[in-house]
């Protein structure tokens, strides 16, 4: 009736705990089979001297009680199971969030709670008008009806598609506790206030309690249906306790519907007790899931803790790394500073020589000499510019930057105004539009407009007068926004695939005889632009002009 073997290792009961479960099932049918008697026997008093006859009828009164005794512990210890299933099926809920374990351990404990009218009915510790011996066969083969239909529809739901959102979960479970809770406390009605309830014990026929029998095919499709497809959806060591606890329920079936042929015999009790065994068996894996999801905590406390000492080992050995690349960077940068600020002082020499020697000059005419002279001249020049540019550079990856509110209107006009003559020179138009206010450091920012507009003069087309237009609009890049400004030119442009070389130091597309430069204005504003947790990069076609786009973050 149970197949184990699709469920994982990790949801399987112990070997042990199944073994047991089938020996216990078992063992009490083989033991009848060789005369064992767990019933209770009515004793029969025999005649006893008048002097101790209070003592015997008081003894004959409990071992005519003893059945009932017995039938109320049986019952009572299974409920108690209920309660504990139900308590742990909470406290695992508040612990995982599976809405599952309540739902199923409410449907257990409201079978229960029928299981305990039964007995308070029986013992008579609650009003009930019928007579006990129609009324605690019925009340059995009612509790047990209903146990196997609140199980299957409690397990059915889950099975039924439908996703239930955390956030509704616990409403779910209380809606779900209180109908579970209406149709029981409708049976118990029904049952205590019925004068005249149906007979449901035949002794002498085959099916001695053809009402358990209904009990019985509903345990056996929940074993070999429900309970199945429950354990392969929702896996689980509970939902495999769940699938083993359906074999002493049909256990019980049979010793009631084929054997027991009155109150507290033999069958009677053997089938009570399996009752608790059924209850037993699914507290048994909420224990056993309860361990396991702690034993798993405790694994991944332990992993988040290695982690987290690797993680501190790894940030030790980074801050160790960083701090060296400072002092190293901070080394290269004193290094680039003093270098070029010495070599500033033979190029000067050099200059002044020249200077002077290209004056002397003048009283010979030698003209591969002043050639030479000339030659010496402009080198000493580009050697110094090369020198500034590259003193700027370093300066800028050194500095530290106050990023404060700057209105990048003010920055544009004074770059304008100190390029006024040039655009004169070369009647070029310069348009743009109202520029945003953004967090920046406006000399820096000049530095950068300069550069960018003094390109779009420098590579206009030689017939054609150079046109510069100047946007910003609000963008969205990488789920961050972003100031967008576009300084679109319409000079010579270059190809695509040289967009990311113009940006490194001292890169040049084109020679010194065409354009004048270093080749280093383009990696100032790079550094200028990643200083303001921004970027910088260029899109361009050969012969249709180039268009820089600076980006800042908002």
């Amino acid at each position: 009736m149970i197949n184990f073997f699709y469920i994982e290792d990790e949801y399987r009961l112990p070997r042990s705990i199944i073994i047991a479960v089938v020996a216990i099932c078992v063992i009490p049918f083989l033991l009848q089979l060789i005369g064992a008697d767990f019933g209770n026997a009515v004793h029969v008093p025999t005649t006893v001297p008048a002097s101790i006859v209070s003592q015997v009828t008081t003894d004959d009164m409990f071992y005519q009680l003893s059945g009932g005794f017995t039938h109320a512990l049986l019952e009572w210890t299974a409920f108690s199971a209920a309660i504990f299933v139900v308590l742990l099926a909470f406290c695992h809920y508040s612990i995982t969030n599976d809405i599952t374990t309540p739902v199923i351990g409410v449907a257990l404990f409201c079978a229960g709670a029928m299981d305990a009218f039964h007995t308070l009915a029986a013992t008579r510790l609650i009003s009930a008008v019928a007579e006990n011996k129609d009324l605690i066969p019925f009340t059995w083969a009612l509790s047990r009806v209903f146990n196997a239909v609140i199980m299957i529809v409690g397990v059915g739901i889950f099975l039924s598609g439908r996703k239930i959102t955390a956030d509704k979960g616990f409403r779910f479970i209380i809606i779900i506790s209180l109908v579970f809770a209406l149709i029981g406390y409708l049976l118990i009605y029904f049952a205590a206030t019925s004068y005249n309830l149906p007979q449901t014990q035949f002794p002498d026929a085959i099916i001695r309690r053809p009402y358990d029998v209904v009990p019985l095919v509903l345990f056996l499709f929940a074993g070999l249906v429900i309970y199945p497809l429950f354990a392969k959806r929702y896996p689980s060591i509970f939902a495999t306790a769940l699938l083993l606890s359906a074999l002493p329920e049909v256990a019980v079936e049979l010793h009631m519907a084929f054997g027991s042929q009155r109150l507290f015999d033999s069958d009677f009790n053997i089938a009570h007790f399996l009752k608790i065994i059924a209850y037993v068996i699914p507290l048994l894996g909420l224990v056993l899931d309860y361990v396991q999801t702690y034993k798993t905590q405790i694994e991944h406390h332990e992993q988040l803790k290695d982690t987290h000492e690797k993680l501190n080992t790894k940030a030790l050995e980074l801050d160790r790394i960083n701090s060296r690349l400072t002092q190293s960077n901070a080394e290269l940068e004193k290094f680039a500073y003093i270098a070029s600020h010495d070599l500033q002082e033979p190029l000067r020499k050099i200059q002044a020589f020249g200077d002077r020697l290209h004056k002397r000059s003048e009283t010979f005419d030698d003209e591969k000499s002043i050639d030479y002279i000339d030659r010496m001249q402009k080198s000493a020049t580009r050697m110094r510019s090369l020198i500034d540019d590259l003193l700027r550079f370093s300066r800028v990856g050194s500095e530290d930057f106050t990023l404060k509110e700057t209105n990048l209107n003010e920055v544009l006009n004074q770059v304008l105004d100190d390029l006024y003559l040039s655009i004169d020179e070369k009647s070029a138009q310069i348009k743009f539009e109202k520029l945003p206010i953004i967090l920046g450091e406006s000399s820096k920012l000049y530095q950068v407009f300069l550069n960018l507009l003094t390109n779009g003069l420098k590579f206009s087309k030689a017939n054609q007068a150079p046109i510069i237009t100047i946007t910003s609009q609000q963008v969205l890049k990488e789920s961050i926004k972003y100031w967008q400004i576009k300084i679109q030119d319409n000079g010579i442009g270059f190809e695509q695939e040289y967009a990311d070389k113009i940006f490194e130091v001292f890169q040049r597309l084109h020679g010194r005889s065409q354009y004048q430069g270093t080749g280093i204005g383009l990696a100032i504003c790079k550094k200028i632009m990643e200083k303001h947790n921004g970027m910088v990069y260029v899109e361009s076609e050969l012969g249709k002009g180039a268009c820089f786009i600076l980006l800042f973050e908002i």
